[in-house]
């Protein structure tokens, strides 16, 4: 028998949040009744597989309960599963993003899963990512050059968690870095600059709240991109500390543009990265996927 509720847990979210959250969820499921089934993912390629077998099985949301990567694997089940199951978000994380855009509050997780007693829902955008190995998707903000190498070394990082692993990584990173030559399109007009990274958004922030792209909306049908050219490492440093306001997008160096489709490539070998998961080589396309996505929203924020 099809259950309506499978919820997909990471228990290593958040050094070990995810696992502590298991059980508190799945009494607050029971208590309100809701016919549920819970699976803990145990590899990588658990989320989104599990979330595939729900969806395809009559499952008619299933919740994430992790941090953004976790929410990512997830939401690509469901946009390969070709089926109206909705996606749910139960923050447990360390950066909680996409919750926190959703209007979740991530030191409340149990209010995300009261939303399952009556779930209200709205149709969001997600970002197809296209290279050499093949077709992922996004939900929140993906990037490459020098965010997608502070992001790689983020997640080898065990000692810290939420925004302190994010700002330590971004300074290691920072201290090798050199810029690059990238050549992007954006819908088609093409032009090629020496640059640290690009960032491209769905929604608004990554990296636990840093607002990289704060004029990004996940139901426009439109990507917002942040383009910082090659600046010298202290300026990087003295302009930083904006991004978590926003206010970076006035400096001169930094670039706001926004588009359907981007493409991205790079003098020399970059990872792509999307919701703090990795998506593959540049070169690469990025393209919105309008209302592709049935996504679980607190009522306030309808």
């Amino acid at each position: 028998m099809p259950v309506a509720v499978v919820v997909v847990a990471n228990p290593t979210s958040g050094r070990g949040k995810g696992a502590k959250l298991i059980p508190q969820a799945e009494a607050m499921l029971r208590s309100l009744g809701i016919d549920y089934r819970m699976e803990v993912s145990g590899s990588p390629a658990d989320p989104e597989r599990l979330a595939r077998e729900a969806a395809t099985s009559g499952a008619t949301v299933v919740a994430a309960l992790g941090g953004d990567g976790h929410v990512g694997n997830v939401a690509n089940g469901l946009v390969d599963s070709g089926t109206p199951a909705a996606l749910a978000v139960i923050p447990a994380g360390t950066g909680n993003d996409y919750a926190a855009y959703l209007g979740l509050n991530a030191k409340q997780p149990m209010e995300a899963v009261r939303l399952l007693a009556s779930p209200v829902t709205k149709m969001l955008d997600v970002v197809r990512v296209s290279t050499s190995e093949g077709e992922r998707y996004f939900v929140n903000v993906g990037g490459t050059g020098f965010d997608s190498e502070a992001n790689e070394h983020a997640n080898q990082v065990k000692l810290l968690k939420g925004t302190p692993k994010y700002i330590y990584s971004t300074f290691v990173t920072l201290v090798k870095f050199k810029p690059a030559r990238f050549t992007i399109a954006v819908d088609g007009v093409e032009e090629e600059f020496p640059g640290m990274m690009v960032a491209v958004g769905n929604a608004i922030s990554y990296g636990g709240g840093m607002k990289v792209t704060p004029g990004a909306k996940a139901d426009d049908g439109e990507l917002e991109l942040c383009v910082l050219g090659a600046v010298p490492k202290r300026t990087f440093i003295a302009t930083f500390p904006k991004v978590f306001k926003g206010t970076h997008v006035t400096h001169p160096s930094v670039r706001m543009l926004h588009g359907k489709e981007i493409r991205i490539a790079a003098d020399r070998v970059f990872q792509v990265y999307g919701d703090g998961e990795r998506m593959g080589p540049l070169p690469a396309t990025f393209t919105v996927v309008p209302g592709a996505l049935s996504v679980v929203i607190p009522p306030a924020s309808q």
